[in-house]
């Protein structure tokens, strides 16, 4: 792919093949951002980078999801965002132990960066909000409008705020198309 919406007309530290970022995302640090194959960003997507960043390959951020914090964030394989969400790895403490907000000085502010992990074939829906210091196991579902404040368990369905279980997700039937789809993808210099 060599159109206007190649990812590598960002500068990631790593971008793998078929990625396409559409003309309306914003990219803070790329450089610091590494990328694997067959992803897609939508517009209205800010992605911040400054903590370091790894997407992942089959993922699709959907528009109007916002990457933010400055902490470390991890999308694994298959993995996919739904329009809207929040996913926050850094805030400021709002607990009176500093003053909060951009336009005060950092000596005065309490900032805590954190990380977020999105295991594989994991699935954020529709305007979920994502604290930071959370792990999504592999294979989870977070159904829309959920708040993540902890750790959500692999191959679980969850919902609410904050969300919880309420049911296992299957995990045989995803790993068996995701192997499948691996083995017909071309040998690296193969035709596609």
């Amino acid at each position: 792919m060599n159109g206007p919406f190649d990812g590598r007309r960002f500068a990631f530290a790593a971008c793998g093949d078929h990625v396409t970022i559409y003309e309306w995302v914003r990219v803070i640090a790329p450089e610091r951002i590494e990328c694997g194959d067959h992803v897609i960003v939508d517009d209205f997507v800010f992605i911040d980078g400054k903590g370091g960043a790894r997407i992942g390959s089959y993922i699709h951020i959907a528009g109007f999801v916002s990457l933010i914090g400055g902490g470390r964030l991890e999308l694994g394989d298959f993995c996919s965002i739904a329009a809207g969400s929040r996913i926050v790895s850094g805030t400021d403490a709002a607990d009176g132990s500093g003053l909060v907000g951009p336009t005060i000085p950092l000596s005065l502010r309490n900032v805590h960066r954190g990380y977020v992990t999105i295991g594989e074939h994991a699935f954020v829906g529709t305007n979920v909000v994502v604290h930071p210091d959370v792990t999504i196991g592999e294979g989870a579902v977070v159904g829309s409008g959920s708040l993540v404040t902890r750790d959500i368990e692999p191959w679980t369905i969850n919902v609410g705020s904050p969300a919880r279980p309420i049911k296992e997700r299957p995990r045989e039937t995803v790993l068996r198309l995701a192997e499948e789809l691996r083995a017909s993808e071309p040998a690296p210099g193969e035709p596609a």
